[in-house]
């Protein structure tokens, strides 16, 4: 699970270094923070009080990310997700993880998505990926 950290800490890299250039109007990728992403399927649940940071929208390849940090947490970050998204009608494909890191990959119609979570000293940070084929 050593792999989920080194994954989350290249994500932010990548869109700190892709937000510092270019045109975001011209590019057909916008970068963002504080704010959940139009393409954010509506009804998308989020643990309440929790807040948005970085997002990503890639229009090119349909995909979106954001991060969220929630208050709670990792094994109740965990099992709202996974409560939740079976509320909303997603279905939960794979759920596993330790006790500092977890993954929820799910789907519904052509879109598929991940929830990588890592345990925090004040709650769980989390980056969500949703890909519409």
């Amino acid at each position: 699970m050593q792999r989920i950290g080194t994954l989350l800490t290249v994500l932010f890299l990548v869109l700190g270094a892709a937000a510092c250039g270019g045109d975001d109007d011209a590019e057909p990728v916008e970068f963002g923070s504080g704010e959940l992403p139009e393409t954010v399927p509506g009804g998308f649940p989020l643990p309440s009080g929790s807040s948005i940071g970085s997002t990503l929208i890639d229009r090119v390849n349909h995909r979106t990310e954001f991060s969220v940090n929630a208050r709670s947490d990792l094994s109740a970050t965990v099992a709202f997700f996974t409560v939740e998204l079976v509320n909303e009608g997603y279905v939960v494909d794979r759920s596993d993880g330790t006790d500092l890191n977890w993954q929820v990959e799910f789907s519904k119609g052509s879109l598929r998505g991940e929830i990588v979570l890592s345990a925090l000293d004040s709650g769980t940070a989390a980056v969500v990926s949703l890909n519409r084929s």
